[in-house]
């Protein structure tokens, strides 16, 4: 039986941004992408150096996640305020 092998490059920034996807309540969701994006941005500074393929990519990855995250809260956001 294969086993699908997960890239061991660090937790602490996808701890947090699983944290930003998986909120639920809207009030907590700016903040929660917001720490995630400096937890991402940091890391993002440590592996400039590193060849790190696999980590660089789960990173833009998570960092558009995070973007397009952003833009849907806003929207429902306006959408409650005018309602």
């Amino acid at each position: 039986m294969a086993q699908t092998s997960i890239p061991s490059f660090s937790t602490g920034w996808r701890g947090l941004y699983e944290c930003a996807i998986l909120e639920l309540d809207g009030g907590l969701l700016p903040d929660r992408i917001e720490v995630a994006r400096r937890a991402i941005l940091d890391r993002v500074e440590e592996v400039l150096t590193q060849p790190s393929g696999a980590e660089h990519r789960a990173l833009r990855e998570a960092l558009h996640t995070l973007r397009i995250l952003e833009e849907v809260a806003e929207r429902e956001k306006i959408r409650h305020e005018d309602n």
